[in-house]
């Protein structure tokens, strides 16, 4: 049994506890405030805050800047493949066509109907470029015509002089293809066919088909899109495929980087340590690439040597900056030891660190005419010189089967070959369906991730001052000549 109440020498105890308890609490709170005081006050703590605040701003930026970078710590995939320029692309391209395919014919005055075809052939002088298509009937999604109409749309008079269009219906019956027999194929193409193969050949055409053996069709057609364009006699030949957007002022780009890679090819490389030595031949310039590809590697120094990076930086900030306090350089601004540790142990490594985060090609983004001997993707959009083709024919046939850029790589490799490309990329590959019955994880890699940002207004300036260009212009009048 314990007692109802307490003694008073113990009631008198606890009041005293009580009474003493918050005092101290509140002592020690002004204590730990002081301190608290007297460390914001010190230079370094400034310097550490401001840093951090620094930081977060920056982290916050990245974020809304760089989510469409999949190398990017800051990649968000929600929306990365959403179309927003591609649209406004395909709805200009299917007014133009729209126009193209009336019961009558556009009048004849009207500029966009006036370079509707190459009149080159006839005349009997090779255009610039011939620009091949290889089109197949899709179960679901057709990309086809977009394509067409992005090509064209937008393109001066004397651009489409300048470029000989062909497409191949690579259907075995080309009935099947939604396009066939639309009228703006006859008017705008200046050549639009299905396959003129013997008897037998087209037997084995139909049993590729059938068994979905895109193997052995894929690399037949591409063939067959370079001997249509050998034919011509154009110095370069340009081959799409059926689900691309183009933007606008692609051709006259493409002229430009024709003009840079001829410059480079005729002066000595850089690489080579002997004076004078010539480039490697080229064998194709890309107008599309996708930044899957292009992250960080154990090729890039600053990548391999992450560790290195980050201990020669911090070091060098200390010692550069002890240095400077000790020979009285900074005695402005009281950088006192600690200060110096703060910079160096903690700022340079988070800085570095966020640099890092953003991603190789936000840091050293690609302009103008690139070689990519490494890492480039696909087929959908390649140019090659008229005196590679032969080579590239010969390879092919002689392969007869497998993945057709995979093939040309080896090609180009086998025969050490330059590859350029044009950054950043000219088209969309917005076959996000795809009619190999590859899976939506593999075409969805397929995607130029940044394209969707460019403006129309800004791409139209860009090509009216492209137009005005010295390389641009001898390149359109050597084919008008």
């Amino acid at each position: 049994m314990f007692p109802s109440t307490l003694s008073p020498q113990l009631n008198e105890s606890l009041l005293s506890v009580n009474m003493l308890l918050p005092l101290r609490i509140s002592a020690a709170a002004k204590r730990a405030l002081t301190q608290l005081t007297h460390i914001l006050k010190l230079r370094a703590s400034r310097i550490f805050v401001s840093s951090l605040l620094l930081w977060l701003l920056l982290y916050a930026y990245c974020r809304t800047r760089f989510w469409r970078d999949p190398h990017s710590a800051f990649f968000q995939d929600d929306h990365v493949y959403d179309l927003d320029y591609s649209l406004y692309r395909e709805r200009e391209s299917m007014h133009f066509l729209a126009r193209h395919n009336a019961p009558t014919s556009p009048p004849a005055n009207e500029f966009y109907y006036s370079y509707a075809k190459n009149t080159s052939e006839t005349e009997n002088k090779p255009p610039a470029v011939c620009v091949a298509i290889v089109t197949v009937h899709r179960r679901q999604d057709t990309y086809f015509d977009a394509s067409v109409g992005s090509l064209l749309e937008g393109l001066t008079e004397q651009e489409r002089r300048a470029m000989y269009l062909t497409v191949l219906f690579a259907d075995t019956d080309p009935m099947v293809h939604p396009s066939w027999g639309q009228k703006w194929v006859d008017r705008l193409l200046d050549q639009a066919r299905g396959y003129n193969v013997s008897a037998e050949q087209l037997e084995d055409l139909k049993m590729w088909e059938a068994e979905r053996n895109f193997y052995k069709k894929g690399v037949f057609d591409y063939l067959y899109a370079l001997r249509a364009c050998q034919a011509v006699n154009a110095p370069y030949t340009l081959v799409f495929e059926d689900d691309i957007i183009l933007a606008t002022g692609w051709f006259a780009r493409t002229l430009k980087s024709l003009a840079e890679i001829n410059r480079r090819e005729a002066g000595p490389d850089q690489n080579y340590s002997h004076a004078g030595e010539k480039r490697k031949p080229w064998l194709y310039l890309r107008l599309f690439y996708t930044e899957t590809s292009l992250g960080w590697s154990n090729a890039d120094f600053a990548y391999r040597n992450m560790p290195l990076i980050f201990l020669t930086l911090t070091a060098s900030s200390f010692t550069v900056l002890h240095f400077l306090r000790r020979y009285h350089c900074l005695q402005r601004l009281h950088l006192y030891t600690l200060s110096i540790l703060v910079i160096s142990l903690f700022c340079i490594p988070a800085f570095t660190g966020l640099a890092y985060m953003m991603g190789k090609y936000n840091l050293m983004p690609l302009r103008g005419v690139v070689e990519m001997n490494k890492f480039g993707c696909c087929t959908q959009g390649l140019l090659f010189p008229a005196q590679r083709l032969d080579g590239l024919i010969g390879f092919l046939e002689n392969r007869g089967h497998g993945q057709t850029d995979s093939l040309i790589e080896e090609y180009a490799d086998l025969k050490g070959l330059n590859r350029y490309a044009v950054a950043p990329p000219l088209l969309q590959h917005v076959g996000l369906k795809s009619s190999r019955d590859n899976t939506d994880i593999n075409t969805q890699s397929t995607w130029q991730f940044w394209f969707e940002n460019n403006e129309p207004e800004a791409l139209r300036r860009e090509h009216a001052k492209l137009l005005g260009d010295a390389d641009v212009q001898r390149m359109l009048e050597a084919a008008a000549t």
